[in-house]
């Protein structure tokens, strides 16, 4: 679920290499915004989790300041963001992973993208 595009930016990429993965393991998110006519400037990606208190997820890089697309027709390549499990208590726990894109110094995210997690224990 979520704004593939929305005003002139979309996502060019957006995958998560494994939705189920063991709490030894860790998983990728790739990204790659472009952009069409519109230029923007300020491009931040904020990573979140279900997870509020960060007890069982760890997010390398929760925002991604992204290079500004400053002519039509752009991208801004592949960045990767990683998370990995750490303390997981019981067998298997789902966790939802939003990532929201803010342009411009603009509170509200232009662009948003939920993934489904589920972390098995070993």
């Amino acid at each position: 679920m979520g704004l593939f595009s929305r005003k002139g930016l979309s996502f060019a990429k957006i995958k998560l290499s494994k939705s189920k993965i063991n709490s030894d393991k860790n998983t990728t998110i790739t990204i790659n915004i472009k952009n069409y006519e519109e230029k923007f400037r300020n491009i931040i990606v904020a990573t979140k989790t279900d997870d509020l208190e960060n007890q069982y997820l760890k997010i390398d890089k929760p925002l991604v300041h992204l290079p500004p697309l400053d002519f039509p027709n752009r991208n801004t390549g592949d960045h990767e963001i990683t998370i990995s499990p750490y303390n997981i208590p019981l067998s298997k726990m789902p966790f939802k992973i939003t990532l929201e894109v803010f342009v411009n110094n603009n509170e509200k995210p232009l662009l948003q993208k939920e993934f489904s997690l589920i972390v098995n224990k070993k």
